[in-house]
C-alpha cells in the first residue's frame, strides 16, 4: 500500500472529488459526519452506563468525541515523522491527524442501543429465529449478518448507504475516511480462523449488503485484498489502526475516571492506575480527588499518544505490506499497564449490579420490540411497502418506522426478505437508549 493513494480524497458515491470551497475534502467530512442523524443520537446511547444519574458520565456522543481529538494528536504526530522520513510526500501533518479524526468522531455511529450488550441481544434474538422458515429462506450470507450483528458493520452501512434519506453513497465521505473507519474490513462468513491473532480479523465490520461499497474503497484508496478463494476481505488500512489505538486510549483511561466518579472505584485503586499509566513518579495529592484523577487522566492520555505514534512509525512498513497482526496498543511500551486498567474496570464497574441490571433490562427490551415490529415488516414488504393496505393495528405501527423512510422503500419495491429484515435492524440498532425504553413502554407495557 502506498500513502498517496492511502488518502484519497475521492469520495464515494460521488463524482465530485478534491477541494471544496475553502475546506479540505476531509473537513467536510467531519462535518458530514458531526451534523448527521445518527451521530447526534449517540448522546443517548450508552458508552458503559446506561442511562447514568450523573451528567458528568461519558455516552457515545461525549466519548466519540474525546476519540476523535486523540486521534487527531495521534495522527499529526504520526504525519509529521512519517514526512521527514518521506519528505516527497505532498501532504501537511494535518491532513493525517485530519483523516484520523474523522474516522474516529464516526466510529461507534453503527452501536445500538445499550451499547454492546444491545449488539449481543440482536444477535440472540436471530438465534432464536433460526429454525424458523422465513429465517431459513434467507441466503447463507444473510444469516450470518444477522447472527453475527456488529455496530461497526452498521456504522459502514450507516455512512455509505441509510444516511441522507438512503441516497446513493449515503454520507459520500472520502475513500481515505472510509478506510481509516474500517477496522474489520471483511464479512462474517470468512476468515474466522485467526491463527496469528490478525486484529483486522477479530470481528466482522461488513456486511454482505456493503460489499460493493468496501471494494471501491479498497480500489481507491489501494487497501490489499487478503481474500481466501472468492470471498472478500482486505487487509487493513494502516490509519485503522490509529483511530482504534484513539478508541482503546479513551475507554481504557475513561472509564476510571468515570467509575471514580460513580463510586465503583476508590480514590487510591483509580489514582494508582492513572499513575502507572501516565508514567507519574511524584506524591499523588488526596485533597483534591476528583481534579487529581482528572489531572492524572490527562497525563495518561498524552503519555498513550506518545507511545502509540511511535509504535505506528516503527511498523510502519508491516502495515503497509498487511503484515502487522496485532493492535498498536498492545505493541506499544503501555499496554501492560492499559491492560491492567480494562481489566480493573471491567471487575468493578461493567460487572456491578446496576450495570448489569440496566443491561439485562435493556436486553429484553430489544426483544420484546423485534418481535412487535418483525411480522410487520414482513408485511410491508409482501405489500411493496405500502402501508396503507395492511391492518389498521399493523398500519399504525408501520408509521412508526416513519413516513420519509416507509416512502423510500415504497420507490424500490423489489426489496428482498432479507432487506426487509434488514429494514428491521436499521430501525431497532438506530434507536437511543431513551427511545428504546419509552416505546417498550407504550407498546408492551401499555403505559404512556
Amino acid at each position: 500500500m502506498e500513502w498517496e493513494k492511502l488518502m484519497a480524497t475521492s469520495r464515494h458515491g460521488s463524482p465530485i472529488s478534491g477541494e471544496w470551497d475553502l475546506r479540505h475534502p476531509v473537513e467536510v467530512d467531519l462535518d458530514r459526519i458531526t451534523f448527521s442523524a445518527s451521530f447526534r443520537r449517540l448522546k443517548d446511547k450508552t458508552q458503559v452506563h446506561a442511562l447514568p444519574d450523573n451528567d458528568h458520565v461519558r455516552n457515545r456522543l461525549t466519548h466519540s468525541i474525546e476519540t476523535a481529538s486523540v486521534g487527531r494528536s495521534i495522527g499529526v504526530v504520526v504525519g509529521n515523522a512519517l514526512l521527514k522520513k518521506n519528505a516527497d510526500l505532498p501532504f501537511h501533518p494535518s491532513h493525517f491527524g485530519s483523516i484520523v479524526q474523522a474516522a474516529c468522531l464516526a466510529h461507534d455511529i453503527g452501536n445500538p442501543p445499550f451499547g454492546h450488550d444491545g449488539e449481543v441481544a440482536i444477535r440472540s434474538w436471530f438465534e432464536k429465529k433460526r429454525k424458523q422458515k422465513w429465517f431459513k429462506s434467507l441466503s447463507e450470507e444473510e444469516q450470518s449478518d444477522f447472527l453475527h450483528f456488529e455496530g461497526n458493520a452498521q456504522g459502514f452501512r450507516i455512512l455509505t448507504n441509510l444516511e441522507m434519506g438512503r441516497r446513493s453513497g449515503g454520507l459520500r465521505l472520502t475513500h481515505a475516511v472510509l478506510g481509516a473507519f474500517g477496522k474489520y474490513p471483511r464479512t462474517a462468513t470468512v476468515c474466522h480462523e485467526n491463527p496469528n491473532n490478525d486484529a483486522a480479523r477479530k470481528k466482522n465490520g461488513l456486511f454482505i449488503s456493503e460489499i460493493s461499497a468496501m471494494r471501491e474503497v479498497a480500489e481507491a484508496t489501494g487497501m490489499m485484498s487478503s481474500s481466501l478463494e472468492d470471498t472478500p476481505c482486505w487487509h487493513r488500512h494502516p490509519f485503522a489502526y490509529l483511530m482504534e489505538a484513539a478508541d482503546d486510549i479513551c475507554y481504557g483511561v475513561v472509564d476510571i475516571e468515570d467509575g471514580f466518579e460513580l463510586g465503583f472505584l476508590n480514590f487510591h485503586d483509580a489514582s494508582t492506575i492513572l499513575a502507572d499509566l501516565a508514567d507519574w513518579k511524584k506524591e499523588v495529592r488526596a485533597d483534591t480527588t476528583l481534579e487529581t484523577i482528572r489531572f492524572l487522566r490527562a497525563m495518561a492520555i498524552g503519555k498513550l499518544i506518545e507511545g502509540v505514534s511511535q509504535t505506528f512509525v516503527d511498523h510502519e512498513q508491516e502495515m503497509l505490506e498487511g503484515r502487522f497482526p496485532g493492535t498498536l496498543i498492545n505493541a506499544s511500551p503501555l499496554a501492560a499497564e492499559l491492560k491492567a486498567a480494562k481489566n480493573k474496570a471491567r471487575d468493578a464497574i461493567y460487572k456491578a449490579d446496576a450495570v448489569v441490571m440496566k443491561m439485562v433490562v435493556g436486553h429484553r427490551m430489544i426483544h420484546a420490540l423485534m418481535d412487535i415490529f418483525h411480522p410487520v415488516v414482513m408485511k410491508l414488504h409482501d405489500v411493496q411497502w405500502r402501508a396503507e393496505e395492511i391492518s389498521a393495528h399493523e398500519g399504525y405501527l408501520a408509521l412508526l418506522f416513519g413516513k420519509e423512510e416507509l416512502a423510500v422503500m415504497k420507490k424500490n419495491p423489489s426489496t428482498t426478505p432479507g432487506d426487509a429484515i434488514r429494514f428491521l435492524t436499521d430501525f431497532i440498532s438506530g434507536m437511543t437508549d431513551g427511545y428504546t425504553k419509552r416505546l417498550f413502554q407504550k407498546l408492551h407495557l401499555g403505559q404512556s
